[in-house]
């Protein structure tokens, strides 16, 4: 550890010219383990856009030289537990630079990492355009090529000349070293300090650099310390970080439990949800066992330790003499240590992998560390273009953007259609008989149904903790949730969400829409919600509200089923030589901008009254607010929307689209908001007018309704073999984009039905996850039968799904899984070259795609037959629906049964 007034509550920041990191890897891994380092800054990394190297427990930023090769470029890697905001990325020609931003002292610093090339001029004005970009305090460090006498080195050059100009013109500080940083090999250059900070920060914030000797390139890294202890993340998504004594939370939570409580008003409710709320809290809390405080140590070999003090001394001789014989002593020595960190690194892995196993868990946490993408913190733009630095204002920036969202699209609906639901809303109730009240035993066997891996709203209580409820306890809730269905009040605690944001795939991070939203709602409310749907299912499936069409978030209905249907429709088509035109609809924000009056209006009409009421009361007055890090936003009104994330909101969407007009003359395949139609003919303007037709009739109903179609989403697709165009097909007057290909529930459907575009996006998909997990696959250190699990369950179902529809492929395209199946098995025994594919499949007693094909479609198919949506049943027939001629040499699904 450094021996300074620093150090014990100081920010440690660590500058290197590692030129080239990924060979100094191990010995920096030891520096920033021995001397607690909290940020790195990195130059001349050799990054390159796949190309770079993570450090565990630290996060790490890259700004690569622009053409993308391997020279130049800055990094930052900053402790993974300091509470942070990553800045955009400088990078030109003449200067690469990253940054993050965090508080000290409760004021915005920047910190950033640069590197300039030595061979661009750079002017003052380029200096101050670079500094403008890091706000009022930062601190940069880097390797600037900058030399000036005015911080010590040992003669100045035009570029230094540059940014002195610089500091006296923004009142900036050059931070150097007591020593030289530079140490170049050849005899006729002579030592200097290149690496130094640029530091603008108030005066009550003292600093103290130093040199130090590891690791080393032809650089010598320099020590910044802050007297400033920098923040920690708060981790506001835990109730308690130990451990529960449950048999002490049960007793002390029967002991706080008032039974007695009246529950006759709405108030009550509230009260006493409140009241339960705060119990289990502060029952958790008072529970928690608190292990004793185990100091993390990092101990290398004695062999090791020693071996770094000798090359320590061999640089400081090397330094001090500048004789060839000391260089090449200390060359010889940094080689032995490089081998030794090296050696040492692979024993430590080794012992790591061969003690992981699927039965106490750690080969799973092990294989979602591999698997798992870290996203830094969203990098947004304000209004006015200025970039969000605080999470503060990046959560102000979601909710905004939400609070748009969660709006029912006025300007679609008519006044006329508004005025008839508020007028029908407002008509009295028709009496009905009181709901049947719910029972301990029915809330306890829910409770013990709740999935445990689920994120806990805002109260923070898990499905762990309320599993742990005493009878005295879930007596109460019983008796909260009974008054609830009796005044048909849904408690406004219920109501609140917390929002989280996940940035969707190859989307620009600087903008919300870029984003979506995961809503997080107490695991009370869902229990309440489980409950009332039982009660509410029966009663839609006696009136059958839902269309048979509708498979979406329904019991015993997939998407294999749903594509099935479609597969079927277009396999008929191509035997019989027909054209089959198919629109596949995407709907804009479907779930977020359902018209709650317009879903009431159809509650209203479906059920009784005392579900509608509570039902009412669920969809009203409810708020949001966006968590960014620790921080959250001022709770928001939701005007529109089912709510995303509960138990109900699937069926809710369901019934407000159960009424969308059909057609004779289509076939309709929804999913929740995925819907495609499909019409066939011999002739192909009349497919297209069929679908043309019920396109127009859904228009209007959109209309009706406020819900508003992605026009530029959708996609039209024609299946066929024959060489005639189908009409273009509009919708809101807007033509649809045609494909080749359409992708749907999952699947890709080519226009010829091959399956070839489905099976290649799997096997792209295969190579990019078998890259991820080869550390382990190809480890000496785990065992087989491990490897062989590893294969089931992460690789295997990213291409089984579907297989029941797309394993009667050729064999041509088939064989591409096949091959990639085989490969695994190669690698994870290291089989020679002369074992068969065969002998590995039978040895491992593992099926070919061919084999688990046919497999799975015999268990699918004997569940068809008996299914209560007559639309699957049909799919349980020998011959293809409408038993048409069998006239292509190709194979279709059912071929599988043979």
């Amino acid at each position: 550890m450094i021996n300074n007034s620093f150090t014990s509550n100081s920010l440690l920041i660590l500058l290197w010219n590692a030129n080239g990191l990924k060979n100094h890897r191990n010995e920096l891994l030891i520096t920033l383990q021995e001397k607690r380092i909290d940020i790195v800054l990195i130059s001349e990394t050799h990054f390159t856009n796949t190309s770079y190297v993570n450090f565990p427990g630290y996060h790490v930023y890259r700004a690569n030289h622009p053409d993308n090769s391997a020279h130049a470029g800055a990094a930052i890697y900053i402790r993974a537990s300091l509470a942070y905001t990553p800045l955009p990325n400088f990078h030109t020609n003449h200067i690469q630079s990253c940054a993050v931003s965090l508080f000290l002292n409760n004021l915005p610093i920047t910190i950033a990492a640069a590197y300039c090339p030595p061979k661009h001029k750079i002017s003052p004005d380029k200096f101050t355009e670079f500094l403008s970009t890091l706000n009022n305090n930062y601190i940069v460090g880097g390797d600037l090529n900058a030399k000036h006498i005015q911080w010590g080195c040992r003669a100045s050059n035009p570029r230094g000349n540059s940014l002195l100009q610089t500091a006296h013109h923004s009142n900036i500080s050059i931070l150097a070293p007591p020593n030289f940083t530079y140490w170049p090999t050849s005899r006729h250059k002579m030592p200097d300090i290149l690496d130094i900070f640029v530091a603008k920060i108030p005066n009550s914030l003292h600093t103290q650099t130093q040199n130090l000797l590891d690791p080393c390139s032809d650089h010598s890294p320099v020590l910044l310390s802050v007297d400033c202890q920098p923040p920690d993340k708060l981790n506001s998504s835990m109730l308690s970080q130990y451990r529960t004594d449950w048999e002490k939370f049960g007793h002390i939570l029967s002991e706080k439990t008032d039974l007695k409580l009246c529950l006759k008003t709405a108030p009550d409710i509230d009260d006493a949800v409140n009241l339960l709320t705060n119990n289990i809290q502060s029952t958790v809390w008072e529970s928690a066992i608190q292990p004793p405080l185990r100091k993390a140590e990092f101990n290398l070999p004695i062999h090791i330790r020693t071996l770094i003090s000798l090359k320590r001394r061999a640089r400081a001789i090397w330094q001090h003499s500048r004789y060839p014989s000391d260089k090449r002593h200390y060359n010889a020595l940094t080689l032995k240590l490089k081998r030794l960190l090296a050696s040492h690194r692979s024993e430590a892995y080794a012992n790591y992998a061969s003690s992981l196993s699927h039965n106490d868990g750690s080969l799973w946490k092990a294989s979602r560390k591999l698997l798992h993408i870290h996203n830094p913190p969203p990098t947004l733009r304000n209004d006015d273009g200025t970039w969000a630095v605080s999470d503060q204002d990046k959560a102000n920036i979601f909710m905004k953007h939400l609070e748009n969202t969660f709006q029912p699209h006025y300007n679609i609906l008519s006044p006329s259609k508004i005025q008839e639901v508020e007028s029908f809303l407002n008509s009295p109730l028709q009496m009905s008989v009181p709901p049947r009240a719910f029972s301990p035993g029915e809330v306890y066997f829910n409770i013990k149904k709740l999935p445990g891996k689920k994120s806990p709203g805002f109260d923070l209580i898990t499905a762990e903790v309320i599993r742990n409820l005493p009878k005295k306890s879930i007596l109460f809730l019983t008796q909260i949730y009974n008054a609830m269905l009796r005044l048909s009040y849904f408690p406004i605690l219920w109501k609140y969400s917390t929002i989280i944001l996940i940035l969707k795939p190859k989307k620009p991070p600087d903008t919300p829409t870029s984003y979506r939203p995961i809503s997080l709602l107490p695991i009370l409310s869902k229990l309440f919600e489980k409950l009332l749907l039982k009660r509410i299912l029966p009663i839609v499936d006696t009136a059958k509200i839902l269309p048979n069409s509708q498979f979406g978030f329904r019991n015993s209905h997939s998407t294999i089923h749903q594509v099935h249907r479609l597969v079927d429709k277009i396999s008929y088509a191509l035997e019989e030589k027909l054209y089959c035109t198919g629109a596949f609809l995407d709907v804009s924000q479907a779930f977020d901008r359902v018209w709650h009056a317009g879903l009431l209006y159809k509650l209203k009409i479906l059920l009784p009254s005392h579900y509608y009421l509570i039902l009412k009361s669920y969809l009203e007055d409810r708020h949001f607010s966006v968590r960014v890090g620790s921080t959250f936003s001022v709770p928001t009104l939701i005007n529109a929307g089912v709510p995303q994330g509960a138990v109900t909101a699937p069926l809710l969407f369901n019934i407000y689209i159960s009424d969308q007009p059909s057609s004779i003359h289509t076939l309709v395949g929804d999913f929740a908001d995925d819907k495609a139609i499909l019409a066939s003919s011999s002739d192909p303007h009349l497919a297209s007018s069929y679908v043309q037709d019920h396109l127009h009739l859904l228009q209007a109903w959109y209309k009706e309704w406020g819900v508003k179609m992605n026009e530029s989403k959708s996609i039209h697709c024609t299946f066929t073999l024959r060489q005639g165009v189908c009409q273009t097909l509009l919708l809101n007057n807007q033509p649809l984009p045609t494909a080749q290909c359409v992708h749907y529930l999952g699947v890709n459907i080519d226009r010829r039905l091959t399956w070839s575009a489905h099976i290649k996006n799997k096997t792209r998909t295969l190579n990019d996850r078998f890259r991820l997990l080869r550390p382990f696959l190809t480890s000496k250190n785990i065992k087989l039968p491990t490897k062989l699990l590893l294969y089931k369950l992460l690789l295997r179902p990213i291409w089984s799904y579907g297989l029941q529809l797309w394993g009667s492929a050729k064999v041509s395209n088939t064989n591409r899984i096949q091959r990639f199946q085989s490969k695994v098995l190669r690698v994870i025994s290291k089989a020679p070259f002369y074992v068969s594919n065969n002998t590995l499949h039978t040895d491992f007693n593992l099926p070919t795609v061919t084999e688990l094909a046919k497999l799975h479609y015999k268990r699918f198919n004997k569940k068809l037959t008996h299914h209560s949506n007559p639309l699957i049943v049909q799919l349980s027939s020998a011959t293809l629906p409408g038993n048409p001629h069998k006239r292509l040499k190709r194979q279709w699904c059912r071929d599988l049964l043979i």
